[in-house]
């Protein structure tokens, strides 16, 4: 038996990631009213940033607001 997750390639997760990204990032730009650059050079410096393009940890596959909770945290 294969995993589902077997069946994407690296850059189907890599979109997955950057489509997750993109809108936890607009969510915190309009709750913290900030640009969104500024807020994309905080992420791109943080944990969950590299946690999400780590493609093994499968943090591509979640939602937004899990990849906002790690963020906050």
């Amino acid at each position: 038996m294969t995993s589902a997750t077997a069946a994407f390639d690296d850059q189907q997760k890599e979109l997955c990631a950057i489509s997750v990204m993109r809108a936890m990032l607009e969510d915190y730009c309009a709750e913290k009213d900030v640009a969104f650059e500024e807020a994309f050079l905080e992420f791109a410096s943080s944990r969950a940033y590299q946690m999400l393009f780590d493609f093994s940890t499968g943090l591509w596959r979640e939602g937004p607001d899990y990849l906002r909770d790690l963020f906050d945290k």
